[in-house]
């Protein structure tokens, strides 16, 4: 029996050989490689990110409504992989999920509140818009989640801003019950006054002069990266306010504050000056303003007050602090009334909610006579 041995080398470029066939095989679709609905059924279930983002593409572009609809079961069950560590595999399933929605934001297609609520914390801008095309009726418990930024960080604060705009239209459908903690079951529009608050900063000087107040505004810059190869082109979004340049389709509005979104291509994000607001008491003063009817600036009380009280001794500084905090608090309370006039606050409410008053006081006389 002859025994044939296979030189090393031989070895090593059939092995090299296979391996480049299995890359050159990766690298054969593109956007004109034939495809039929079973071939695209089969990569969007495959569990291979690049296959779904090419199966979400080719949908997309064709239209393939078969495709599509398979597509929000794919988000229901979705695992946000924590992306950020940097690792490639985690950052190609995210690619893909983002394939998918923008095909499904692209086909105007309406995705289920649950599926949304899968996707909500990894992709807010893609969640806003979805949630964004459902009844108030079969979006209302999401929206009400959101409000309490239940999915954390800066893209919870984000969502509970959106979802407080979307609720402020209907105040009456949102009647139903949000807890407000010591003061009981309340309604939507009672949680935000509760959660409102005014913040009355005093400065007290030797002089009349007025404190001054710092402002400021922080863009952020992005970079572009290269595609990633084998891959079709990817789409992401993000949430822009108040951009006076946007043409972009509208999330939310109210009043005069709109929230637009903007689609871009993934490996190459935008910056952007414009970032949305989360829901803080200046953008809940904003929704109780609009409510009682009124243009923002008309308020009779701020988020931020300054006041200068002129010292002379302490006990005209305790009768100027007692008068300015009592007059704060009689306009908070006039907002109350105002709003249980319009119907939006119950007799229960009023009774039990109203802003929270923060009163903050600075000495700038050296040495300071109020420790004296």
């Amino acid at each position: 029996m002859k025994v044939y041995r296979v030189a090393p080398l031989l070895l090593f470029l059939f092995f090299f050989s296979a391996t480049c066939s299995v890359a050159a095989q990766e690298s054969l679709i593109t956007a004109e490689t034939p495809v039929d609905d079973g071939v695209l059924h089969q990569w969007l279930h495959s569990g291979d990110p690049r296959l779904i983002a090419w199966a979400a593409d080719f949908a997309r572009r064709t239209h393939d409504a078969k495709i599509v609809s398979e597509m929000p079961a794919l988000l229901e069950h979705w695992v946000d992989p924590k992306a950020l560590s940097g690792d490639e595999s985690e950052a190609a399933q995210r690619r893909a999920i983002e394939a998918v929605l923008d095909t499904l934001i692209q086909e105007n297609t309406q995705v289920p509140a649950s599926a949304i609520t899968a996707i909500a914390a990894s992709f807010p801008a893609q969640a806003a818009i979805l949630i964004g095309r459902l009844p108030v009726s079969e979006s209302l418990a999401t929206l009400r989640g959101w409000t309490y930024g239940t999915t954390g960080g800066w893209f919870g604060f984000t969502l509970a801003r959106i979802a407080a705009m979307m609720l402020a239209k209907n105040p009456g459908l949102s009647r139903d019950f949000f807890w407000v903690r010591d003061r009981g079951d309340v309604g939507f529009v009672a949680s935000v006054v509760a959660a409102s608050e005014e913040e009355v900063h005093i400065t007290v000087s030797s002089s009349n002069e007025q404190p001054r107040i710092g402002t400021g505004n922080a863009c952020g810059d992005s970079w572009p990266h290269p595609l990633t190869p084998g891959w079709p082109q990817v789409y992401a979004y993000d949430l822009l306010e108040n951009d006076p340049g946007a043409t972009a389709p509208i999330v939310v509005d109210l009043e005069r504050d709109r929230i637009v979104s903007r689609r871009f291509e993934e490996n190459r994000p935008p910056g952007s000056c414009f970032g949305v607001r989360g829901l803080d008491p200046s953008t809940r003063h904003q929704l109780i303003a609009y409510w009682l009817g009124i243009p923002e600036k008309e308020m009779a009380w701020r988020p931020v007050e300054e006041r200068t009280i002129l010292w002379t001794n302490k006990a005209a500084y305790q009768h100027q602090l007692g008068e300015i905090t009592e007059a704060e608090r009689e306009k908070l309370h006039a907002t109350v009334e105002a709003l249980r006039q319009r119907g939006l606050l119950t007799e229960f409410e009023a009774e039990r909610i109203a802003p929270r008053l923060v009163v903050s006081v600075q000495c700038e006389i050296k040495p300071c006579p109020l420790s004296q």
